[in-house]
């Protein structure tokens, strides 16, 4: 993949910032005409390279970290198996001792069934593992590439109260109105009001006014969607780390702070917390390695290194490029 000019990365990274900001306030805060931003961001759209997706908080409806092995020469067709599944948003082909890892979108109920029959249904499928997520630190849709000054980023935000001080106040949950809207934006993160007023049945003032609600609440999260690759970060990896009980809260907030940490969450299972990481090389991997393994309290890194994406924010990926949107319908 090739990466992305500097104009066009900087316009990728305002959107990742915030999905939803229009044309003429990227253009405004990143000093790029209105007509050059929406040019850019519609031809790498179009392309397939960047997609803009909405996607419920993790934190409201439970997720997953899997890692598989399989029985030799099934792994890229279990691999396309997985991301047919509507509760995977992330597959990808990794090394080392798993085969294949997954994150998946599911609440606690509907988990057993998923991991005990579903998946194991899978032909190819010899072991798998299982570790729920606990808690966030950072999450992809925190995440973006480190091209613009903090101004900027500060000019793209929005000026609501941060997660998680906005999360799931008593009583707040989505309406089967909310569901609607969730489901209109969920392949398209900058339909219009109008284009999901007309999904949804409601009028044009209502469809503004609810999603903005969702998206204040932080229930609904807007995220661009893009390969690392393209960003200049060939190089991505998961890490598998085994903490102190005692310092995982320390060591949580100190990887979510590395710039080429795309997210971080403690887990349940034999390890306390899993990170990816997205950088230029493998020198660059090995030296994130040295400066992570220094942190009080780590007390082994695995690393499983990606080496196909097969799907992304519920995406399914060819070759780099959108395929088609293959996530919860409903």
């Amino acid at each position: 993949m090739q990466p992305l000019d500097g104009a066009d990365l900087r316009v990728v990274a305002a959107l990742q910032v915030n999905g939803r900001a229009t044309w003429d306030r990227i253009g405004r805060v990143l000093d790029e005409s209105t007509r050059n931003v929406a040019r850019r961001a519609t031809r790498l759209t179009e392309a397939g390279v960047l997609s803009v997706v909405g996607v419920v908080d993790d934190r409201r409806i439970g997720s997953a970290i899997l890692r598989l092995r399989c029985r030799p020469g099934s792994v890229i067709d279990v691999g396309a198996a997985l991301a047919e599944l509507p509760q995977t948003r992330f597959v990808s082909l990794v090394s080392g001792s798993a085969d294949c890892t997954a994150e998946l979108c599911v609440a606690d109920d509907a988990l057993v069934d998923l991991i005990f029959r579903d998946i194991p249904s899978i032909d190819g499928v010899v072991e798998s593992t299982t570790y729920p997520a606990l808690r966030y630190f950072k999450t992809p849709q925190e995440w973006h590439v480190d091209v613009l000054t903090p101004q900027e980023v500060e000019g793209l935000l929005e000026q609501w109260t941060p997660l998680p001080e906005r999360f799931q106040r008593a009583g707040d949950t989505p309406s089967a109105e909310d569901e609607r809207i969730i489901a209109a934006v969920a392949a398209d993160g900058r339909a219009t009001h109008a284009e999901i007023a007309a999904a949804t049945g409601i009028s044009e003032s209502t469809a503004r006014r609810r999603l903005d609600s969702l998206l204040r609440r932080g229930i609904l999260r807007i995220r661009a969607e893009i390969e690392p690759a393209y960003l200049g970060l060939p190089i991505e990896a998961a890490l598998w780390l085994r903490v102190a009980e005692r310092e995982v809260e320390v060591v949580g907030h100190a990887l979510a702070r590395l710039p080429k940490v795309r997210y971080v969450l403690a887990v349940a299972g034999d390890h306390q917390l899993v990170a990816h990481v997205a950088v230029p090389g493998r020198s660059e991997l090995y030296e994130i390695l040295r400066e992570i393994g220094g942190l009080t309290g780590i007390r082994a890194i695995e690393t499983t290194m990606t080496l196909l994406p097969l799907k992304r924010g519920f995406i399914i990926k060819r070759d780099g490029i959108a395929d088609r949107w293959a996530g919860p319908v409903g």
